[in-house]
């Protein structure tokens, strides 16, 4: 014979209670507060992000006469922006942006050809904006002519 045991079980039913409206409210409050949150530090990173240098500006001065040389950035080393100034002067420059460098020639020409009077090359910073390069004073003298120039990255974000 076979016998049927019961078991007894017992059903509960979990009742969920209501949220009560001042909770919807300060879990709005809080979702609110992390947006504010998260606006703030997307604000701050985007001021941290480094300047980019995408042009170099040099100011020349000869003999009183001044001018400015605007240079974009090249990755060819071949290619140089020139200028001719007053007093038989020619500046040549060189951004090479993948190497961070700038290169700055400066030539004088007492008869029929240029003569290069000074190399100078600058590491530029990709961090730091503006970036000044200094003054520079060439002097030829033989003609007894003097060349400032005064070159900085001029940067964007």
């Amino acid at each position: 014979m076979v016998s049927s045991a019961r078991s007894s079980q017992s059903h509960h039913v979990h009742s969920i209670p209501h949220q009560s409206r001042c909770d919807k409210e300060k879990g709005k409050s809080v979702l609110k507060k992390i947006y504010v949150g998260l606006f703030f530090v997307l604000a701050i990173s985007a001021t941290l992000t480094p300047a980019v240098a995408n042009q170099i500006v040099c100011d020349f001065d000869v003999n009183d006469h001044r001018q400015t040389l605007v240079l974009d950035p090249s990755n060819d080393v071949f290619a140089s922006t020139k200028i001719d100034l007053p007093g038989g002067f020619r500046f040549a420059g060189q951004y090479l942006s993948d190497l961070h460098l700038f290169k700055a020639y400066v030539y004088h020409t007492p008869k029929e050809r240029f003569i290069l009077l000074a190399l100078q090359a600058f590491s530029i910073s990709q961090t730091s904006c503006p970036q000044d390069f200094g003054q520079h004073r060439i002097y030829d003298s033989e003609d007894e002519r003097e060349l400032y120039f005064h070159c900085r990255k001029k940067c964007t974000q």
